[in-house]
């Protein structure tokens, strides 16, 4: 779908990814509706950009959710993408990961997008076309020590839209997961979690601005997946070959530091 003139919800738009994918479909021409929990961070972002309105969420909330996308169609009439982007990192050992940091994650990362697409739903279908963009991860698919909570929530998140993609077939409306490698952006930093992990190996990543021309490109193309770079896919494919090696590799590559909380 040509993004040009076209109403696009972004989730977590007041920085990192989001933020970027905001200037990215501004730049093609779409009509944007932000959200984020930071009000000022958004309004900034939201200021910057042509035919931007800001909207204040946290998604965790299905009613902030259903008020989000009341907005947009207030505003503009309809909602033809919805990119669900927002999220939140989550570090530590399985064992010892506390329920409240683990319960928000699931909210955000998990609950938010289907809160989302609940109300998108009926309104993409009203006009017979449209798009979910879900914002996935790599660990998804091949997690790493210490960041599994995480790499649960984007897991489940992946396989939602691939029920969903099955059930809304013949609808007009696709549904696309992006898969995102390391992104040099301040998201580590705020992560819940008591400590970090400290890698022996660490991948240089890429800017937030390349993960956002390849959402960009997820949505004129509406692919089922689409990965950032082609080093993910490849390092993807060589954890399916080679299982134990690479849970070798990783368990060595690791180190927990016990920090308290932030």
């Amino acid at each position: 779908m040509d993004p040009r003139d076209r109403v696009v919800i972004i989730t977590g738009a007041s920085s990192g990814i989001g933020a970027a994918t905001a200037r990215c479909f501004a730049a093609a021409g779409a009509r944007l509706v932000l959200a984020a929990r930071s009000q000022e961070a958004l309004t900034q972002v939201a200021a910057d950009l042509p035919q931007a309105l800001a909207v204040p969420t946290d998604v965790s909330d299905p009613e902030a959710c259903m008020r989000l996308v009341e907005r947009a169609v207030a505003t503009y009439g309809q909602v033809d993408i919805l990119i669900n982007n927002a999220g939140i990192g989550l570090t530590g050992p399985v064992t010892r990961l506390a329920r409240a940091d683990l319960e928000r994650v699931l909210a955000v990362d998990l609950l938010g997008p289907i809160w989302l697409t609940q109300a998108v739903v009926p309104i993409m279908r009203a006009g017979g076309r449209g798009q979910i963009i879900n914002v996935s991860s790599v660990l998804a698919v091949q997690p790493l020590p210490f960041l599994g909570g995480y790499a649960a929530a984007k897991a489940a998140l992946e396989q939602i839209s691939n029920a969903l993609r099955i059930e809304l077939h013949g609808s007009g409306i696709a549904v696309t997961v992006v898969r995102p490698g390391t992104t040099r952006t301040d998201f580590n930093q705020r992560r819940l979690g008591r400590g970090r992990e400290r890698r022996r190996i660490a991948p240089p990543g890429v800017p937030p601005e390349v993960v956002a021309r390849t959402i960009l490109r997820a949505a004129r193309t509406e692919p089922r997946l689409a990965y950032v770079s082609w080093s993910d896919r490849l390092a993807l494919w060589i954890g399916r070959l080679f299982p134990g090696l690479i849970d070798a590799i990783l368990a060595r590559a690791f180190v927990w530091e016990e920090q308290a909380y932030h």
